[in-house]
């Protein structure tokens, strides 16, 4: 099936949503309200008769459009009837359309990682369903722990913009990110989130005080863990892990797969572990054949930006 590039600018967004409602087992991240709140700019590999779609994200430096991973957005994935797609007809266009890029997808989908064209690097997230679910000792002694305290976990009346702001707060004291403008990718998922009735949020409070909270994305037999925090103090009481055991038994009771989202970092993927987390593969495909100026000057850019 013959296919082109579009830019999102020119994508009928009801049309493109009716394509992810057709697709087995796809994320969230897909989603068109997903994509434009992540994304600084976004386009799409089409099929004529707009019967599948790749998105990825975008974004124009130095005169050159990159493919980028968008914050918050740990993949990407194609749409619609993914029989029609021409995988090396994809590949040649997508090489030829971005001199560099960095895209993180669900599954393997390029070939020219054997042939040296693009490095291919697979990175792990951590789901858990129902018959994989079980507490681990640490689980179990942090929860005590915390169901000692005069703490209480709340599913309702929970403010979600204060919500989001403590939870950016806290782990801006950690992770510089969080208290940059690029945190409004983060408000700007949950919003919309909100709005399309995809949000589960659930919060620990001292009395009428928020001390912290989860924020979860339910979509197609999923519950993602987007971000969450609690205060210090209430961490070293076990909040973090009485607010995940509820978040999970909530998800479960949905019929859910609970994805804990992704993260490189060892420790939360230990936390995870805790609950019987399980290792699911996804792939970052890189390439550079951008101009030797540009090159230079990325590398420019990025040392300024650290």
């Amino acid at each position: 099936m013959e296919a082109k590039w579009i830019n999102q600018s020119e994508i009928n967004r009801k049309d493109w949503d009716n394509l992810v409602e057709k697709t087995e087992n796809v994320s969230i991240y897909v989603c068109s309200f997903y994509l434009d709140a992540t994304a600084i700019d976004w386009e799409a590999y089409v099929a004529e008769d707009f019967s599948f779609a790749i998105p990825v994200g975008v974004v124009r430096k130095g005169g050159i459009t990159r493919v980028y991973p968008p914050l918050f957005q740990r993949y990407v994935e194609p749409i619609g009837d993914i029989s029609k797609i021409d995988w090396e007809a994809f590949e040649k266009s997508l090489l030829k359309r971005y001199s560099k890029g960095d895209l993180h997808v669900k599954s393997a989908i390029l070939s020219s990682a054997d042939q040296k064209t693009i490095s291919v690097t697979k990175h792990i997230h951590q789901s858990v369903n129902q018959e994989q679910y079980k507490l681990k000792t640490q689980a179990k002694r942090m929860i005590k722990r915390f169901e000692k305290t005069s703490f209480e976990i709340r599913e309702k009346n929970i403010d979600t913009y204060l919500l989001s702001e403590l939870i950016a707060k806290e782990l801006s004291n950690k992770l510089p990110l969080y208290g940059t403008k690029d945190v409004q990718h983060l408000f700007d998922v949950v919003k919309k989130a909100e709005e399309n009735g995809y949000l589960y949020k659930i919060a620990v409070f001292d009395g009428e005080t928020l001390k912290g909270g989860l924020i979860g994305l339910k979509f197609n037999g999923q519950l993602l863990y987007l971000k969450g925090t609690a205060e210090e103090a209430l961490q070293e009481d076990g909040a973090m892990y009485a607010l995940m055991n509820h978040f999970i038994n909530y998800g479960l009771s949905q019929n859910c797969t609970i994805d804990f989202g992704g993260s490189r970092v060892k420790g939360i993927q230990f936390f995870n572990q805790r609950f019987s987390g399980v290792d699911v593969e996804y792939f970052n495909y890189s390439w550079d054949n951008s101009p030797p100026w540009f090159k230079l000057l990325f590398s420019l850019y990025r040392k300024i930006k650290v």
